[in-house]
């Protein structure tokens, strides 16, 4: 990848994972997202960047990351989880299961593999979930992480965009779920508000 394509083919790329990340986690408050998916640099690898999503789940906090950032079709992917307690930093080193879909706009999203646990590696702290993938296909995908919260779970859904895709549809249903929640919670709001000011009147 060089020049003007590339910079272009990594922008778009960001700005589909960007939205996704910010969009899909509205239905699911219990966890978030912090910031938006960002690229980095390695020790490693210093000329290919890699992806790097942050994320909290009750006291937990987690770092999902892909190598490289911008993966081709038939390309082995990368992908590493570190999971540490907020307070504390122990580490997290319990199994868990990850589910692979492949989006489409205004349609449902169709599982790529069956689903998959995962476990701890054998670094030096035993708290690395590594594992890799292969996509065929140049598409938007999600990586959803089905996370242990309370007495129940919680699914996280990761973006993955593989090569350069027709992204303009994901685009614009990203852009009107993210609308479509800031609407559904200044709706409530303004229900609240209205409540309020009706207990407030005297009898």
């Amino acid at each position: 990848m060089s020049g003007a394509r590339g910079a272009q083919t990594s922008s778009r790329a960001l700005i589909v994972a960007t939205l996704l990340a910010v969009a899909l986690p509205a239905a699911a408050p219990a966890h978030h997202i912090l910031g938006i998916p960002h690229y980095k640099y390695s020790d490693e690898y210093p000329q290919i960047p890699y992806m790097e999503v942050l994320a909290q789940v009750g006291p937990h906090d987690l770092v999902f990351t892909h190598f490289p950032g911008f993966p081709e079709p038939g390309e082995a992917v990368r992908f590493k989880l570190y999971i540490r307690e907020r307070d504390g930093g122990r580490v997290f080193r319990q199994p868990l299961r990850i589910e692979v879909t492949q989006k489409h706009f205004l349609r449902r999203t169709e599982p790529v593999v069956p689903p998959f646990d995962i476990r701890p590696g054998s670094g030096p702290e035993r708290n690395d979930y590594k594992f890799f993938l292969t996509f065929s296909e140049r598409e938007a995908y999600e990586l959803r992480l089905r996370f242990p919260s309370g007495d129940g779970f919680e699914t996280i859904p990761f973006p993955v965009v593989i090569g350069k895709t027709d992204d303009r549809p994901l685009i614009f249903g990203a852009v009107a779920l993210l609308a479509l929640a800031v609407a559904s919670v200044a709706a409530v709001k303004r229900r609240r508000r209205w409540r309020r000011r009706r207990r407030e009147v005297p009898a």
